[in-house]
């Protein structure tokens, strides 16, 4: 709070002349004259420590995610002039706030004011519930005597969707596995096309409602537009430039699998609405790895000659925070058809990815390529969600969503296939995930490592032979996402790993 001083000293120099004055006017003239005084004074007072703002005053419900996971990221902005002291922001309820996408959430932030002034600053938002229910919660920010504004938050802790017994008969590896797989999923309840636009405002609208078009949407970014559900649908024009409207995408080229031929022309697991333009550039390139592209997106895929080995014609490759929603997609579709990949009709695209077996079903270089998407993008919020919606649909699900070992366990024996050295591990369990100082790993069998890595790939954390039961510190780790790489005589096994205050 600024002195009271500091306000009255232009004014302590005549105020026994004021004083003396007074007596001559009338009562009327005093009040006046008195409050042209005094109110300039009691303003400065009230505005002492600035003012701030705050973008939102809710944040869209974050919908379910199951205890122990967390969701996927929302942000609002805050500014402020004129501040004497910190804006303090703190949230209660199972929600963490950061300045980082995808690190150091905590319960409380102090932005410090640069010369008075917060420049506008992104605050980012994720909801990590301990129980099952319906659960609320409020950020509020205070800077001194300005404040507080509150941000109201809101989401449920669900139970896991997947119906019981469901994965019962899944127990093998290998082509055994898949097959076994193969044989739970398929038979589903095959869509009309034009019923897609429908379900998609089911399996595809983020928090807000709008499309969640992974050919345009950034995370932890504004997006460069936004598309609305019926408003902004392809009806037969338009699409002659990005954000114009949206359409239609098989992340699996329907050339691939001769033309629009039911029920793969019409399986949500491998169709996304995206942007008509965007659709368009990809057409039915297979998808890889772009280091000289030839153009790109406006948020970030990019299309060009493929430099991820065993195809160099053109290829798509969308950026990395969707990379492993499409793997999963691929892996859950030459795993359905298994019955039928032997007979689709490739175009050419389609020969530089797919097989044309049963088993392995893609070729070495997309098989490489895919776990490590699979693995450096891990299953996520919006995947479990958009699961469960295709299954109240279509009556089947994706196994590489519900059980993401399973692309260990199907493709990891066929190391020299695909010259990678993937494969289950079992009798490995890690908790709590999220985890505060520390956390357990139950080897029953032993270990030979455990590493923790960051996600950019730099390993932090390093320790060997393990044995039984053991506590490890997170010390020296800040509140983020990273990856645990646990190595058994079974394998490497592969988990995300939250650390929270």
């Amino acid at each position: 709070m600024v002195p009271l001083f500091l306000f009255l000293k232009p004014f302590y120099i005549n105020l026994s002349f004021i004083l003396k004055m007074l007596p001559m006017f009338t009562p009327r003239i005093k009040t006046i004259f008195l409050l042209s005084i005094l109110l300039p004074l009691l303003s400065g007072l009230a505005h002492a420590d600035g003012t701030f703002d705050v973008s939102v005053s809710h944040l869209p419900d974050f919908r379910g995610v199951q205890p122990g996971h967390f969701s996927e990221v929302q942000f609002y902005y805050v500014n402020g002039s004129e501040l004497g002291q910190n804006l303090e922001i703190t949230v209660e309820g199972p929600f963490r706030i950061s300045l980082h996408c995808y690190e150091d959430f905590s319960g409380s932030l102090s932005l410090v004011p640069a010369n008075g002034t917060i420049s506008s600053t992104r605050i980012y938002v994720r909801f990590f519930p301990e129980t099952t229910g319906s659960k609320q919660g409020t950020i509020s920010h205070q800077a001194g005597s300005a404040g507080p504004l509150n941000v109201s938050l809101s989401g449920s802790g669900i139970e896991s969707s997947i119906p019981a017994g469901y994965y019962h008969n899944a127990y093998g590896i290998g082509s055994n596995l898949k097959t076994q797989l193969f044989n739970i999923i398929n038979n589903h309840q095959t869509q009309t096309y034009s019923s897609l636009w429908g379900h998609f405002e089911q399996t595809d609208a983020t928090f807000a409602g709008k499309v969640w078009d992974m050919y345009s949407d950034i995370p932890c970014q504004e997006p460069p537009y936004v598309f609305t559900f019926l408003e902004d649908q392809d009806t037969g024009s338009g699409g002659n430039s990005e954000g114009d409207v949206f359409n239609r995408e098989h992340s699996m080229p329907r050339s691939w699998f001769g033309g629009a031929v039911d029920p793969m022309n019409t399986d949500l697991f491998h169709l996304w609405p995206v942007d008509k333009f965007v659709n368009a550039k990809r057409g039915d390139f297979p998808y890889g790895e772009v280091d000289n592209f030839t153009w790109i997106s406006e948020n970030g895929g990019k299309l060009g000659p493929n430099a991820a080995g065993g195809y160099s014609g053109t290829a798509f490759e969308p950026i990395n925070q969707y990379k492993g929603d499409i793997a999963r997609g691929y892996f859950y579709m030459i795993t359905r058809y298994q019955d039928q990949i032997q007979n689709w009709t490739y175009n050419e695209s389609g020969q530089a990815m797919l097989d044309n077996q049963q088993y392995p079903g893609l070729k070495p270089w997309a098989i490489s390529m895919l776990i490590q998407w699979h693995e450096n993008d891990p299953v996520s919020q919006k995947e479990m969600l958009r699961n469960q919606a295709i299954y109240n649909i279509q009556g089947n699900r994706n196994p590489f969503i519900d059980h993401p070992e399973f692309v260990d366990r199907i493709w990891g024996d066929t190391i020299a296939y695909v010259g990678i050295h993937h494969v289950v591990c079992q009798g490995l369990t890690v908790y709590p995930n999220p985890a505060s100082s520390w956390f357990t790993v139950e080897a029953p069998h032993g270990s030979q490592s455990l590493e923790i890595y960051s996600l950019s790939g730099k390993r932090l954390i390093s320790q060997v032979a393990l044995q039984g039961e053991m506590r490890v510190s997170t010390a020296g780790l800040k509140p983020g996402i990273y990856i645990l790489v646990v190595e058994t005589s079974y394998g490497l096994f592969r988990e995300k790993l939250m650390i929270k205050n």
